[in-house]
């Protein structure tokens, strides 16, 4: 799937602009949200892409809300929870962890490249929400530091990277981004891989010790908590909600 093809615009950024004509955001300055624009995408679409469509509004609610934050913890540490004891435990978490999520990572970035390619109004408002109405400047994954493609790789998965290639570069199809998505995926998989490896040790560790084994056990019970991480995450965005909030009164102010 490549620029150019019928049915995929060149140009997201310009798309952008004609979608707020179209949709009525004229002189108001007011643009559809991503709710509504996927509605109207959904609705003009064959039943081919709206698969496609669905598939990328799943990841976005999964990537960009608590579901990595909840299901990889929850996976890692119930393997914990089950392996046996000994030094085999820290292999077993890693790989799994590393596993898990580079598949995730490449389905969920794939996915998205061949939405946003598809879908000019959802990339559109999907761009608006992750930049804060373009408040927050992000750049292409080759153009900006290794720390700032990690956060973001990290924290919203490569549905946020996919979006942001297609965004910046104004150039839609998979091919195109295909190597973005890729180092993102192997990026936050191998950051996983050694979370769940420096988990296993602790375990271990903390097995070995008879003192220690029936705390060690009830740890990783209550960090494998699915409603824990989902807990944090429910803060971390009300905070994030309000800090936005603030900014945005300071700015009119």
């Amino acid at each position: 799937m490549e620029a150019g093809r019928e049915g995929i615009s060149g140009s997201v950024a310009d798309t952008r602009a004609a979608d707020g004509i179209a949709d009525g955001a004229g002189a108001s300055g007011m643009r559809p949200s991503l709710r509504r624009s996927v509605s109207a995408d959904f609705r003009g679409a064959s039943w081919g892409r709206r698969l496609a469509l669905v598939g990328v509004v799943a990841w976005i609610v999964y990537e960009w809300g608590p579901g990595n934050e909840t299901v990889t913890p929850w996976l890692v540490l119930t393997v914990l929870d089950r392996a046996n004891d000994g030094p085999g435990v820290i292999a077993v978490a890693a790989i799994v962890g590393f596993v898990f999520t580079l598949v995730q990572q490449l389905l969920s970035g794939v996915t998205a490249l061949v939405g946003f390619s598809l879908f000019d109004r959802t990339a559109a408002a999907a761009w608006r929400q992750l930049s804060v109405d373009g408040t927050k400047q992000l750049r292409g994954w080759h153009e900006t530091s290794i720390a700032a493609r990690f956060a973001m790789a990290f924290s919203l998965g490569t549905t946020a990277v996919a979006l942001v290639q297609i965004t910046t570069s104004g150039v839609v199809g998979v091919r195109r981004h295909l190597r973005a998505i890729v180092e993102s995926a192997l990026a936050v998989a191998s950051t996983v891989g050694l979370l769940g490896a420096l988990a296993g040790v602790l375990a271990w560790v903390g097995r070995s010790v008879p003192a220690l084994a029936g705390a060690t056990d009830t740890i990783i019970r209550v960090v494998g908590n699915p409603l824990l991480w989902l807990g944090l995450v429910v803060v971390i965005v009300l905070i994030d909600r309000r800090n936005g909030r603030k900014a945005a009164s300071a700015g009119a102010s």
